[in-house]
Parts: structure tokens; C-alpha cells; sequence
């Protein structure tokens, strides 16, 4: 079995990601916004039983990921992050903005 996925803050993600798991610090340590930004499509599907013909229809929907791949191999998903991290900048409380 996969060990977990772990789940961080948004206001530490960044903080997170620059210490390995086995408790070193991350060198050089990686900044998200300096990695390239990528985007997933996944779908989700169920399936619905129509009341007219009783035959069940698959309904997919995408489900828009998105990610930040860094040179060093890193890829963090970050699709609550980016949201965070534009009302940051759009507030004028983010470092270095």
C-alpha cells in the first residue's frame, strides 16, 4: 500500500515542500512560482438512468488540476494554491510581489 499523501496549509505549502521527509532541508530549496505551471484534465463520470427510456447515460464532467513542475523533478499539485496565492498578490500581502 502507497503511504499517504500529505496535506498542507495553503500559507505553508511552499514552507513544506523545502523539507524532505526525512526532515532535511530541501537543496536548493524550490520556489513554486518559479516552476512551471501545468494543467491536468480529469474526468469525473457517473451514471444517470434517464425516466423517459430507462437506459443509463454516462455523465463525464473535467475536473481542471493544476501544477507546478520544477526542474529538479518536483511536480505539487497547487489548484487551491494558485487561487490563495492570486488573492495574496491581488491583497498586495504576498513577499516579493
Amino acid at each position: 500500500m502507497a503511504p499517504a499523501t500529505p496535506v498542507h496549509a495553503l500559507s505553508a505549502l511552499e514552507t513544506q515542500i523545502n523539507v524532505l521527509p526525512n526532515g532535511k532541508p530541501r537543496k536548493p530549496p524550490v520556489r513554486l512560482a518559479d516552476c512551471a505551471l501545468r494543467e491536468l484534465v480529469q474526468y469525473k463520470c457517473n451514471i444517470e438512468v434517464s425516466e423517459k427510456t430507462r437506459k443509463p447515460d454516462v455523465i463525464c464532467e473535467p475536473v481542471v488540476r493544476l501544477l507546478r513542475q520544477c526542474g529538479n523533478g518536483l511536480s505539487v499539485e497547487t489548484t487551491a494554491w494558485e487561487g490563495w496565492k492570486a488573492g495574496q498578490e491581488r491583497d498586495g500581502s504576498v513577499e516579493g510581489v
